[in-house]
C-alpha cells in the first residue's frame, strides 16, 4: 500500500511541476505579405479591410467578426474621420527623402 502511495504522490507532484504544452501548432498567417500605406488607405476609405492579408492566425476568414477585427487592425476605431488633406500629408511624411 505504501509504494503505490509514493508512486501517486510523485507522479502528482511531477504534474503539477510540468508547464502544459499546447497540443497544436499555431498555422502561419495566410498571407504573410505586408500591405502599403496605399493600399491600407484605399481599403480603409472604401470599406475593405477584409480584403488586406489577415495577421491574425485565431480569426478564420469565415469568422462573424472578421471582417471587423481587420478594419479594427489596419483602420483603427475613427476611420472615414481622418480627411483626405491629412492623409496625403501623412503618406508624404513616410515616403523616403532623398538627400
Amino acid at each position: 500500500m505504501k509504494p503505490k502511495l509514493f508512486v501517486s504522490a510523485v507522479f502528482a507532484a511531477l504534474c503539477m511541476a510540468t508547464p502544459a504544452m499546447a497540443q497544436v501548432q499555431p498555422a502561419p498567417p495566410s498571407d504573410p505579405a505586408q500591405p502599403t500605406a496605399r493600399e491600407v488607405l484605399d481599403a480603409c476609405v472604401q470599406n475593405r479591410a477584409d480584403t488586406l492579408p489577415n495577421p491574425f492566425v485565431d480569426v478564420p476568414r469565415n469568422h462573424w467578426a472578421y471582417k471587423a477585427v481587420l478594419t479594427m487592425h489596419y483602420c483603427g476605431v475613427y476611420r472615414q474621420a481622418t480627411p483626405p488633406s491629412l492623409i496625403e500629408r501623412l503618406l508624404n511624411q513616410q515616403s523616403p527623402r532623398s538627400s
